[in-house]
């Protein structure tokens, strides 16, 4: 027989024996309220009638009010400046013509114009008339008119259309270069040329102010090239842009994070029953956690049986049947009771629990057999189930004996009969002698028929 019975801890059946064990754990939970709901109250009492303790609280509550006001005011500034850079940065990206331009397939005008002015006596300027000249055109290109009525033909706002617009003066070689950046090639020409034709018609103003010159167009040129530097450009914003959002919703969970300080509850008498009733609860909940970690521990280290399935589990052993311990009336029963259902433990009569008996016993026994009973229980509850046995089962011989682990009448016996029924007692009778017991009975080649719990 392989004797190495299992021995896992059945969780249902240890939750069952904690809920049976209510009544010490509401005590102690009980217990633990008052002691630690009763400490904490009585020390917030007597702390409100330090006069130098209220001063130094109510000192600290304003220290930390301010500190409130400070920090909030300054997360509500960041969230507003974040707020409206952001909503800036979106707009822009998606107006922005340059921004949009696909880095690889950029579209680009040129053009150089070299500014030649009319023979003049220099001995009569003090600076180079064709600087001014120059000057007068980029500044007309930067600032002109013509951008708005651009702005309008081209349907793209002014401030985007002057990102495309690239002007370089070199006054010393007299020559605007003007470079035009748009998304095809038909869009860069009609820029340029809107540029040029503004050039020719302030033409008799500048000329007028600043002197006899010639406008030469040199080097107009178009076409499409890779601007690294643009796609740079455009990484960087929208790096900028989740860079941004990213601190504002850091800034906005700080700002919501952020707690008004409240005035001490110890100086009122109601924060001090608050307090009370707070460190109670926490007591209540510590102190029934404690008493079922203890119980836990005691159903673990326990040797004794605790219900009956356990010798089905542990022992494969059949429960022929299980009398219930007779319950004495407590105040809140009923809670016994529902426990007991939830179980599926529903009362059942003795004269109930012996029919069963016996008709187990009738299954697997024949008549004229030598049945005997035995177990860990006393002498006289062997007795009794016996007797009451021997009425009903005539056709067997029924033999009750003392645990054969300390008598040895009954391991003399028990080579003699055709099977064996143990007697065991939940709450009293120990696994070690149990398991004593079962293998005595196999040892000898002997039939367990099964077991009887009380």
């Amino acid at each position: 027989m392989d004797n190495r019975y299992e021995q896992e801890i059945d969780l249902k059946e240890l939750l069952f024996y904690i809920l049976r064990k209510w009544r010490p754990i509401m005590t102690f939970t009980l217990i633990a309220l008052i002691l630690l709901g009763g400490y904490k109250f009585t020390k917030a009492f007597l702390t409100q009638r330090d006069q130098a303790y209220v001063i130094t609280v109510e000192e600290q509550y304003e220290k930390d009010l301010k500190e409130y006001m400070t920090l909030k005011a300054g997360y509500e500034r960041t969230i507003n400046t974040l707020t409206s850079n952001i909503e800036y940065e979106e707009q822009y990206e998606k107006d922005s013509v340059l921004f949009n331009i696909d880095s690889n397939n950029k579209w680009v005008a040129t053009a150089d114009i070299f500014i030649q002015m009319e023979e003049i006596d220099n001995n009569t300027f003090t600076v180079d008339p064709a600087d001014s000249v120059v000057k007068a055109y980029k500044s007309a290109i930067d600032n002109g008119s013509f951008l708005e009525q651009l702005s309008k033909k081209m349907k793209i706002e002014a401030p985007f259309i002057n990102e495309l617009i690239g002007v370089e003066a070199d006054n010393e070689g007299n020559m605007l270069s003007i470079s035009i950046t748009y998304k095809d090639e038909e869009g860069a020409k009609e820029i340029i040329d809107t540029i040029l034709e503004a050039l020719d018609s302030n033409y008799s103003q500048v000329s007028n102010g600043l002197g006899e010159h010639n406008i030469i167009i040199m080097n107009q040129n178009i076409g499409m090239v890779i601007d690294q530097e643009l796609a740079d450009s455009q990484k960087k914003r929208v790096a900028d842009l989740e860079n941004m959002r990213k601190k504002l919703d850091e800034t906005q969970k700080a700002l919501d994070d952020l707690e008004e300080p409240q005035e001490s509850s110890t100086l009122s008498l109601i924060g001090a029953i608050k307090t009370g009733i707070k460190f109670g609860i926490i007591g209540a909940v510590a102190g029934a956690a404690v008493a079922m970690f203890v119980y836990c521990f005691i159903y673990v280290i326990n040797s004794k049986l605790h219900s009956s399935n356990e010798l089905k589990n542990r022992f494969n052993v059949k429960i022929l049947g299980a009398f219930r311990q007779e319950r004495k009336e407590r105040v809140f029963s009923q809670v016994d009771n529902l426990i007991d259902k939830l179980e599926g433990k529903d009362f059942t009569s003795k004269e109930d629990v012996y029919r069963r008996i016996v008709a187990n016993i009738s299954n697997y026994t024949e008549k004229g057999q030598t049945i005997l009973f035995t177990g860990t229980v006393s002498k006289e509850e062997i007795l009794s189930v016996v007797d009451n046995l021997r009425k009903m089962l005539p056709e067997l011989d029924v033999v009750a004996e003392m645990d054969m682990n300390k008598n040895p009448e009954t391991l003399t016996k028990l080579s003699r009969v055709d099977g064996v029924i143990l007697i065991e007692k939940v709450g009293s009778s120990r696994y070690s002698d149990i398991e004593e017991e079962i293998e005595t009975v196999y040892s000898l080649n002997q039939k367990l028929i099964g077991c009887i719990t009380m």
